[in-house]
């Protein structure tokens, strides 16, 4: 099998890509939570997992008192050392045992789903999904590598559906040994490229809801058909928002983390579309740091609203920056795939 090849132009894709999507003719229950709103997207959603809905909040409640304050990714730390601190501890009956920890956790991951389910699953179902991820794609090359750190798959869906002859969901996804996936039929467009090295390449670093990965790292890789729950906690394999994010235990995880770098390295062109370098994200920003250590970058485009986030993103690429990077920046998603591809020319 041939090694990975991408080509010249990455372009990284955070929650704010997702949470800029156009679902004509539907408006979802709630928007595509960001870290700092997930609570509040996830209390809008009334058409189904009232009961889960009400549970999570009673246990954030029960930790935190009525008035908490916490980001997605403050509560998922704060649960698993919880756990970690209750497997040191007497047998509690107030709610902090272990079990009941691990309850609340599993009660978490599945309204994150819901949270998902509910703001992109069903609007695409509903819709013809994104209008601007279909143009996006539509102007997308073969090898070009996308980069997301996104749970959902609204990416997905937009290749997908608009993707002929340049996405092939065996190879696409970056997964070593692709002779383990099954479930292409779900995610391939209707003529999906020839080969690994003529399609382009979707790496979620995070996972993804359509994901379904052996622990060992040996075994099937599921590409899930269905990504709405059916029954009990819906299973999929992402790394949790926490502040420290284990991706190197997972063979899988980690080749995917390689083959990223690998990209930035051999990069020319690069987007950072609705992502921000955030001080959690210690473990991207690290990434980066590495790749463009050696970088050729000639174009990078900044899509973000926040003048901070802005000053961030070039701060972190400041090395690429110093020799002449020719630097565009967008205030929102819409506006760059307006631009998009000729914005990097």
């Amino acid at each position: 099998m041939p090694p990975f090849s991408p080509g010249n132009r990455v372009i990284v894709l955070g929650a704010g890509a997702t949470r800029a999507s156009n679902f004509e003719n539907f408006e979802p229950e709630c928007k595509p939570p960001l870290n700092s709103d997930f609570f509040t997207q996830l209390q809008r959603i009334r058409s189904k997992y009232k009961d889960l809905i009400k549970d999570v909040i009673r246990d954030v409640v029960s930790l935190f008192g009525p008035n908490f304050d916490l980001t997605l990714e403050d509560y998922f730390t704060q649960l698993e050392f919880l756990v970690e601190a209750a497997k040191m501890s007497p047998k509690a009956k107030d709610g902090l045992s272990t079990s009941d920890l691990r309850e609340k956790l599993d009660r978490l991951r599945a309204a994150l789903a819901a949270t998902l389910e509910i703001s992109t699953d069903v609007a695409i179902r509903k819709s013809q999904g994104c209008t601007r991820h279909k143009k996006f794609v539509e102007n997308l090359r073969p090898r070009d590598v996308l980069i997301t750190l996104n749970y959902d798959c609204v990416m997905d869906h937009a290749l997908r559906k608009h993707g002929d002859r340049k996405w092939n969901a065996r190879y696409g996804y970056g997964f070593r040994e692709p002779s383990r996936i099954i479930g292409i039929d779900h995610w391939d467009p209707e003529t999906p490229s020839a080969s690994q090295n003529n399609t382009v390449h979707l790496l979620k670093l995070h996972g993804s809801l359509n994901w379904q990965l052996p622990d060992s790292g040996i075994g099937e890789i599921v590409l899930k058909q269905r990504l709405h729950q059916q029954n009990g906690i819906p299973r999929f394999s992402v790394i949790p928002p926490v502040w420290n994010k284990r991706f190197g235990a997972s063979l899988d995880f980690k080749d995917l983390w390689r083959k990223a770098e690998l990209a930035i390295r051999n990069a020319k062109e690069i987007g950072i579309v609705g992502f921000s370098f955030t001080p959690t994200d210690l473990h991207v920003e690290s990434l980066f740091r590495l790749a463009l250590a050696r970088s050729q970058l000639q174009t990078l485009v900044i899509v973000n609203p926040s003048r901070n986030d802005r000053q961030r993103i070039r701060h972190v690429f400041s090395k690429p920056l110093s020799n002449g990077v020719i630097v565009r920046q967008y205030k929102d998603f819409e506006r760059f795939v307006d631009c998009f591809p000729a914005c990097f020319s």
